[in-house]
């Protein structure tokens, strides 16, 4: 079992089993950076038993003296673990952590590393044109280029860079196995002079055209033949260019049939008869359509490769069966995507595997349609259930400064199928993101999310705002995320969730009707909630299990529009000063936290919730006034 106290008056303090004098012979300590937070972990020979305390200190950049870190959680025999946020990029961190055993014995450990650089240096290889309307016998020149990316893949060289042209889409599924250097990336980008006019900037596309000839095959539905296998369709008018709608992937030709408008536009696929079979709005027949099939499986693939910069490329439209991905890094490690697009595919970019590590999705688009109008019941466990990234990779992957909407999840970094292993998904920064009309969940952490970090994330017209079910371990961090406008909760928890995962200063706020705030499904225990605010219109919690472990809101506005206030326990209570004190501290707020919400974003904070906060070291040190003020923003 792990354990955690948090306490009241000094705001959060993590507390440890014991460490007896003789036990701290060969502890260590180990730090990994990466550009804007650390992660900070203190092994030693630990057993169960009494108390002791660990500490943790920490200097950045310039900083002449060490200012208190955030504190350690226990997370497993013998392991402490905690994060360091608010650094630079390439900066120096000196990290120190004391361990006392309660008997005073006090061990120093120390640590000195340096912040992951934000540069990728290029080098000053050769540089390789490509163009659909070019040929791999060619010389490669911008006068002459290659006809195909693989080709000048298969060539680069650290520090080589692949320049794609724009006369027409790339249809192709690259493999890539060869490798840059860490001071000389191999870069696959835009040429500069096509950067001008966005509708030319280069694709891959994973589509093709459906052939036809489209014949009535029953009322309403029309086959052509189509032997290549299929994972997703899109509908646009003809003659426009777009890429369209997806239609929705039924699971029979009666299915299709029987469909009810909203999953009209549809279509299944007859593989062993090689016949596609298709049914559109309204009764319409396909002449007047541009049908567009995803046929390949993948854009980009990376396995066993690393040090890799791809930029400004778009990617349409991947299928070729249920998995179709736009980038698929697989044991690959320092692949860096930024500026890129990604439209109507399971997922975007897929992270997996535990060599996967120190990779950075930036500044990307993800988008997809119809997915966000059609039922809940008819997504979940359908091909169509993915999203823009998926992370099942190792440690020191980023995503940040991406846009996403229009699909079923937004970023999952889920381990499902293998929730304990420690060895995925840890040390991960997941920041400054917005996602709209996304179906289930934006965020959805799920395993041992060891040190996974969420900040400055924020949902407007989502089903939920963060999943957390489950998590195994910890510590995972939700730092200053704003979830607005919600259909379902702002926190979804469930699945037996027990790893320790701390909520700073998060804004979950709906005004929809019926809604809570917070919501249950399944057991979840340890959770600790300081400085956010909790609006729903039902109750703000409604939870029905007991907390063994026990979790603990303080320093929080919990406010409703409905006649409810909150269930703990199975337990219904009416105010803030009958809730049971163990969890509900003494320092929460019941006030309407915003005078108003526009276009997702809130204004006017309640004076009474200026000031409010409690200072929790590592997170809010740098509050203005006579304490930090509760909500994702320090309004002075």
């Amino acid at each position: 079992m792990r354990h955690l106290l948090i306490g009241v008056a000094l705001g959060v303090l993590a507390t440890c089993p014991a460490l007896a004098a003789d036990e701290a012979k060969l502890p260590r300590i180990e730090v990994a950076p990466n550009f804007n937070a650390a992660s900070v972990y203190v092994y030693f020979d630990g057993q169960e038993g009494k108390v002791a305390t660990c500490r943790m200190e920490y200097k950045a950049g310039e900083a002449k003296e060490f200012r208190p870190g955030h504190p350690f959680s226990r997370t497993g025999k013998g392991r402490f673990a905690a994060s360091i946020f608010g650094l630079k990029p390439d900066e120096p961190l000196e990290v120190r952590a004391t361990l006392d055993d309660g008997a005073g014995s006090e061990k120093v450990l120390a640590a000195a590393v340096r912040t992951r650089s934000e540069k990728f240096p290029a080098g000053a290889g050769k540089t390789y044109y490509v163009g659909p309307g070019g040929d791999d016998a060619n010389a490669g020149t911008r006068e002459k280029p290659f006809k195909t990316i693989q080709h000048a893949a298969d060539l680069a060289e650290p520090g080589d860079t692949i320049l794609l042209l724009a006369d027409r889409p790339f249809f192709e599924s690259v493999s890539v196995k060869r490798s840059g250097r860490p001071d000389a990336y191999i870069t696959l980008k835009v040429a500069p002079s096509e950067l001008a006019n966005i509708t030319l900037r280069p694709r891959i596309i994973g589509w093709g055209k459906a052939a036809g000839p489209w014949q009535e095959a029953a009322k309403d539905i029309w086959a052509c033949d189509e032997k290549r296998p299929v994972g997703a369709a899109t509908v646009a008018p003809a003659g426009e260019g777009t890429l369209g709608d997806r239609a929705y992937h039924h699971g029979s030709l009666d299915e299709l049939k029987a469909a009810e408008a909203s999953l009209v536009p549809g279509w299944w696929q007859d593989a062993p008869a090689g016949k596609l079979y298709l049914r559109l709005s309204e009764g319409k027949a396909p002449a007047a359509s541009e049908i567009r099939l995803g046929v390949l499986k993948s854009g980009l693939v990376f396995e066993n490769a690393a040090h890799w910069i791809v930029e400004g490329i778009g990617f349409e439209l991947f299928g070729g069966g249920p998995y179709g991905r736009g980038i698929d890094i697989i044991n690959s490690s320092n692949i860096i995507v930024r500026e890129c697009r990604f439209d109507t595919m399971r997922t975007g970019v897929a992270i997996r595997k535990p060599r996967s590590t120190h990779c950075l999705i930036e500044r990307c688009r993800f988008s997809d349609s119809g997915i966000w109008n059609w039922p809940w019941k008819a997504v979940k466990g359908h091909d169509t259930e993915g999203g823009g990234v998926d992370l099942q990779g190792g440690g020191g992957n980023v995503v940040r400064f991406c846009n996403f909407s229009g699909m079923f999840n937004g970023v999952a970094a889920s381990t499902w199928g293998d929730l304990e292993n420690e060895a995925l998904n840890r040390d991960l920064d997941i920041h400054d993101n917005f996602f709209t009309e996304i179906g289930d969940d934006p965020l959805e952490p799920e395993g041992a999310c060891m040190n996974v970090r969420f900040w400055n994330n924020r949902t407007d017209n989502t089903l939920q705002g963060i999943s957390l079910a489950p998590i195994t371990v910890g510590p995972t961090y939700v730092v200053r995320d704003r979830y607005v406008n919600f259909r379902g909760t702002a926190v979804k928890v469930s699945v037996n969730s027990r790893g320790v995962v701390y909520l700073y200063h998060v804004l979950g706020w709906t005004n929809r009707a019926d809604a809570n705030a917070m919501d249950v499904s399944g057991p979840w225990d340890n959770m600790h909630f300081r400085n956010s605010i909790l609006r729903g219109t039902r109750y703000v919690i409604e939870d029905f299990r007991p907390h063994p472990i026990g979790c603990t809101v303080d320093y929080c506005d919990l406010f409703t529009t409905g006649r409810v206030f909150i269930k703990w326990s199975n337990q219904r209570y009416a105010g803030l000063e009958d809730a049971p004190a163990a969890t509900f501290g003494t320092h929460n707020l019941r006030v309407e936290p915003y005078q108003k919400i526009e276009d997702g974003r809130p204004a006017d904070l309640a004076p009474q919730l200026i000031d409010a906060g409690v200072a929790i070291p590592g997170i809010n040190d740098d509050f203005k006034g006579k304490a930090p003020d509760i909500g994702p923003e320090e309004v002075r």
